[in-house]
């Protein structure tokens, strides 16, 4: 339950990354999206833990955190998992698409077929081949 004791910010760090104004050392915001953010710079993350305690105390935190093996083997088998199911929600709607475009020149040859065009000519134009076109007679 949220409170006024809890608060839940969301940050897009694409944008982040693009609207990055570099003054970490007067934006406490910045500073944090710097220390979070999987692409700062070795040199740039020691410069925020120096200047702020909070960030120091979550570093260490951090630190201690990944020293526990099991829990990291369990963020990799988390991360794996979820890029496989990326992969996998992309590549079966790559084949939906392709499914669609097929069945959509199906239909379009079905109807040429219906105004009497030449079979030769509907393959050309749809790029089905023959045999498909011959059991759409």
């Amino acid at each position: 339950m949220l409170t006024d004791v809890l608060e839940i910010h969301f940050i897009n760090m694409v944008k982040f990354r693009k609207l990055k104004t570099g003054d970490i050392a007067n934006n406490l915001l910045e500073r944090w999206l710097t220390f979070l953010d999987v692409n700062t710079p070795e040199e740039t993350l020691r410069e925020v833990i120096q200047m702020d305690s909070a960030i120091s105390k979550a570093n260490e935190r951090l630190n201690f955190v990944t020293q526990d093996k099991e829990f990291l083997r369990n963020y990799h088998l988390r991360e794996m998992a979820m890029s496989d199911w990326t992969t996998g929600v992309n590549t079966a709607m790559e084949k939906g698409i392709e499914k669609g475009a097929m069945q959509k020149q199906i239909e379009i040859a079905g109807n040429l077929l219906g105004e009497g065009l030449p079979m030769e000519l509907i393959q050309k134009t749809t790029g089905l081949d023959m045999e498909t076109i011959q059991s759409l007679q």
